[in-house]
This record gives C-alpha cells, sequence and structure tokens, in this order.
C-alpha cells in the first residue's frame, strides 16, 4: 500500500511512492525549507542594505532581542554601559524607569478600546541588575523616535565587566504517595 503524502496538484512537494522510504521524503522537505530559509535570508539582508542608515540602525535594534543586552560604548572619552529595549508599541507617558538598589525594572502599560469595545491590554515588565561598581544614580534614560529606550550609565575607570557563568540547576521533583 503507497502512502501518498502532499498530492495536491497545487504543492510543489511530489507524492510519495511505495519506493521511498517515509524519512528520505521529510529529509527532502528539510533540505528544500532551508535552501528557502538561505533565499529569504539573502533578500532580507539585501533590502535592509537599501534603507537609509538611520532607519536600517532603527530596525535592526528593534529586531534585537527584546530582553536587556548590554553593551559597551565609548563616547568622549568615557566607557558608558547601554541597554537597549524595544517599547515602540507604548508611549512615553506609559513608559517607566526605577531602579532600587542595583535592580533596575523597565515596565510600560498600554490599554485602549478597539472598535469593536473590547479592552485590548498590553503589558511590558524587564528586570536586570547593574554590574558591580555601576551606579543607579548615575542611570540616564532616552527613548528615540523609533520607540527605543536606552538606558546609560557611565563605567568606572578601570572598570572590567565580569561575565557570570550560567549553570543549570536540576529540578528534584519530589514523589507523594498516594493516600489509599
Amino acid at each position: 500500500m503507497a502512502l501518498r503524502l502532499f498530492n495536491d496538484r497545487d504543492t510543489m512537494w511530489p507524492a510519495m511512492t511505495s519506493e521511498q522510504e517515509p524519512l528520505s521524503v521529510f529529509r527532502n522537505m528539510d533540505r528544500e525549507m532551508k535552501r528557502m530559509q538561505r533565499d529569504i535570508d539573502h533578500m532580507f539582508r539585501q533590502s535592509i542594505n537599501t534603507l537609509p542608515e538611520e532607519d536600517r540602525r532603527a530596525f535592526l535594534e528593534r529586531r534585537a532581542n527584546d530582553h536587556a543586552t548590554s553593551t559597551v560604548e565609548e563616547r568622549d572619552g568615557k566607557k558608558l554601559l547601554k541597554y537597549s529595549f524595544d517599547l515602540h508599541n507604548y508611549k512615553p507617558e506609559e513608559i517607566a524607569v526605577k531602579a532600587i538598589d542595583n535592580a533596575v525594572t523597565i515596565h510600560a502599560k498600554h490599554e485602549y478600546h478597539d472598535q469593536q469595545g473590547h479592552n485590548v491590554f498590553r503589558e511590558y515588565r524587564r528586570h536586570f541588575v547593574l554590574p558591580e561598581g555601576v551606579k543607579a544614580e548615575h542611570l540616564q534614560s532616552k527613548l528615540a523616535n523609533s520607540g527605543i529606550l536606552a538606558i546609560e550609565a557611565p563605567l568606572p575607570e578601570g572598570h572590567k565587566l565580569t561575565h557570570h557563568m550560567e549553570h543549570c540547576i536540576p529540578i528534584q521533583r519530589e514523589e507523594k504517595k498516594a493516600i489509599k
């Protein structure tokens, strides 16, 4: 008995015959999907290079991960620690940045009523801890027209950022005995 996959005439995938192994069809599909992804990535890189520099930078920043990623920039001979967050869906008055000791919280809340009368609610919250030696009272935040929130703080002279080793902590499950 022949198993037929994708036998619709409009599809680019051939139907599987009884002589083919099922895995070879999926391998071929996977290979074709990877080729298509490479083509799409190539077209994307070409199209992004046609944008004006400011638009390209804003677009790439927006595509970046929305969690706190820190970079170190040098400005006027001083090193700055910079965090970037994509908050383009929020108005400036809906965004709050707070620091308690060396912990920083970014909170944004947006609520509106759509045309059907439904309440639509969107909330963004991120927390991060400043590296040792970076003082929260020196933080500055700037919201660009593109919606990218930048939080900056000067690094003390001679300060070197240390990267902490991450390791997974296994979770032990406690087996509960059934009560009879």
